[in-house]
C-alpha cells in the first residue's frame, strides 16, 4: 500500500518548506452578498451584475442563489466577466464559472461548491446570465458567494 501527498502537504514537508497561498491554507472565508429585483420586463440573454470579488489570490468556496419563479424554460448561469490575472494576462469571460445552466422556471435555491482558485489584479465581476425567455417584472435573485483570501 502506498501513501501519496497533496501538492499543499508536499509543500509543507519539503526541505526547505514551500509556502502555500493563504487562500489554500489558513485563509479566511469571506462572504459577498447580492440581491436583485427586475424592474420591467427583461430579455433573454440579459445579465445581472451581482458583486465584485477583490483582487489578489482567492479561492471560491461556494455559491448560494435563490430565485423567484422566472417562468417556463428560463435558466440561470453564474460566472464572471473578463479580467486581468496577477500574471497580467487577460482571462476570458466565463458565464458558467460558478454555476452551470440551472432551471429557474419555479422558485429555487441552488447551492454549489466550487473550490476554484482565481487570481486578479483589480477584482472580478460576478454576473448572472438569464436565458430562455424574458425576465418577468419583479423577478428576484439573491444569495452570496463564499471565498477564501488572505
Amino acid at each position: 500500500m502506498a501513501t501519496f501527498n497533496s501538492t499543499e502537504y508536499a509543500n509543507n514537508v519539503a526541505t526547505p518548506p514551500a509556502m502555500n497561498d493563504s487562500c489554500d491554507e489558513h485563509g479566511r472565508v469571506r462572504v459577498n452578498s447580492f440581491t436583485y429585483t427586475q424592474s420591467g420586463a427583461g430579455s433573454s440573454g440579459d445579465t445581472v451584475n451581482l458583486c465584485t470579488l477583490p483582487g489578489g489570490n482567492l479561492r471560491i468556496v461556494g455559491l448560494v442563489v435563490t430565485s423567484s419563479a422566472f417562468g417556463a424554460s428560463r435558466t440561470l448561469k453564474v460566472g464572471h466577466t473578463a479580467y486581468v490575472n496577477l500574471a497580467k494576462t487577460t482571462v476570458a469571460a466565463n458565464s458558467t464559472a460558478f454555476l452551470a445552466s440551472t432551471s429557474i422556471a419555479t422558485a429555487v435555491t441552488t447551492t454549489t461548491y466550487v473550490t476554484q482558485k482565481l487570481t486578479s489584479r483589480e477584482g472580478i465581476l460576478v454576473q448572472a446570465l438569464i436565458e430562455g425567455g424574458t425576465l418577468p417584472d419583479a423577478a428576484t435573485l439573491s444569495g452570496y458567494i463564499l471565498y477564501a483570501i488572505d
